[in-house]
Formats: C-alpha cells, structure tokens, sequence
C-alpha cells in the first residue's frame, strides 16, 4: 500500500526552509540594491556654469559744430581745447565748418609760434605744425581770433554770451570784476581773467554804450 506524505511531515519542512531561503536571499539582494543607488545618488555632483555678463565700455566721444563752438581761454570748448594736434584741430574745424576761406602757411619764427593760419568768414584759428617744442612754441591748436576782416561774420560767443558788438556794459554785467576795461597800445581794449586763462580784444570806446570789435585768446599773429 502507497502511504501518502502529509504536508507537515519531513518533505513539507523541507520546502518551507527552501522558500525562507529564497526570501532571505531576495531581501538581501533588495537590501544591497537599495544601498548602490543611494551611493550613486550621493556621489553625483551637479555643476552649474559660472554666468558672466559683460558690459561694452562705452565711449562718448564729444563732437564740434558750427552752433557748439564757445569761444574759451583754453580753445574752442571741450571738444578742442589748445595743443590739440594741428591736423586733427584742421579736420575737426572743416567738419564743423566747412572748407576755410583761407588757409595761409606763415613764415619760420612768428612771435606767436604759429606756422599756419585759417580763416573762416570773420574767424580765424592758428596751428603750430612742428613735432617738437624746440625754439617753435608750443605744437597743435595755438589760438583763435574773432573779428578778422571779412564780408560775413560767424555768430560766436564766449561762455558768458559775449561777442562782436557786445557792450561794454553786456561785458561788465557777464565778467564783473573778471573784466578789466582800459586804453592799450591799439586802443581802447579789454581782458576777460578766467580759471583757465585769458580773453581779450579790442573796443571802440571805453564808455558803456562802448562795443566789443574784437575777441580773441592763446597765440595770435595778424592781420585782424
């Protein structure tokens, strides 16, 4: 007769260590699993760029024309002070211009150490084109002058307002005790006394009613 095996007799026991096993083995493999992800998770690093903006210097350049020449003690404004560079001071000026009605090159040794002349309706500017100082004057942009002979004239004025015809009472009321009215050696005259240097020029009377003929500053060799 074939006697048959109950599940709790040895062979159930058996397979119930062999299942404890399978679930052993399977909660460790979950369990290292579980602690190489974390590894993996812990050793990733992200690294963000550094962003860095940049910002163009800019540079704003500062431009002459015919309506912002101010007639000064150091030049004609902020954008052509005296001792620019002689070619540059003739370009800037033909721009803001136009072409010079004359463009005269003057003899070696002028007093006001100037070696070219131009000249614009009633104004006239004066260059020293040498390289060096050197028994020469000082190089680049020497002077300028208002009130030269001519047909037209050039509406320039001085900081103040000043310019050909102003009164002496305009010049007194402008410069207070900066101005000093007195007769010259070519007349009645006056010097304006700036932070920066001197204005000067010639009246046609002393008196208050007296009108302003010429305006000028740095070096200057005639006619005028």
């Amino acid at each position: 007769m074939t006697k048959i095996r109950r599940a709790g007799g040895p062979g159930g026991a058996a397979e119930r260590l062999r299942r404890a096993a399978l679930i052993l083995l399977s909660a460790v493999l979950l369990t290292a699993m579980a602690a190489c992800s974390k590894d993996k998770k812990a050793s990733t690093t992200t690294t963000s760029a550094p962003t860095t903006t940049s910002t163009a210097a800019t540079t704003t350049t500062v431009g002459l024309t015919k309506d912002s020449v101010v007639l000064a003690a150091d030049g004609l404004g902020a954008a052509l002070p005296f001792g620019t560079n002689s070619a540059h001071t003739i370009q800037v000026l033909i721009q803001a211009l136009g072409n010079p009605d004359k463009n005269t090159p003057l003899p070696a040794g002028q007093p006001c150490g100037a070696t070219r002349r131009l000249q614009w309706s009633n104004f006239q500017v004066l260059v020293n084109e040498v390289v060096s100082t050197a028994g020469a004057g000082r190089p680049g942009f020497a002077g300028w002058f208002l009130g030269a002979p001519a047909a037209t004239t050039l509406p320039f004025k001085t900081d103040k307002g000043i310019t050909i015809g102003s009164t002496v009472a305009q010049l007194k009321a402008a410069y207070g005790t900066d101005v000093n009215v007195a007769r010259g050696e070519q007349g009645p005259g006056y010097n304006i006394t700036t932070a920066t240097g001197i204005i000067l020029g010639q009246l046609d009377a002393l008196t208050d009613t007296g009108k302003v003929k010429t305006i000028q500053a740095g070096n200057y060799c005639g006619p005028g």
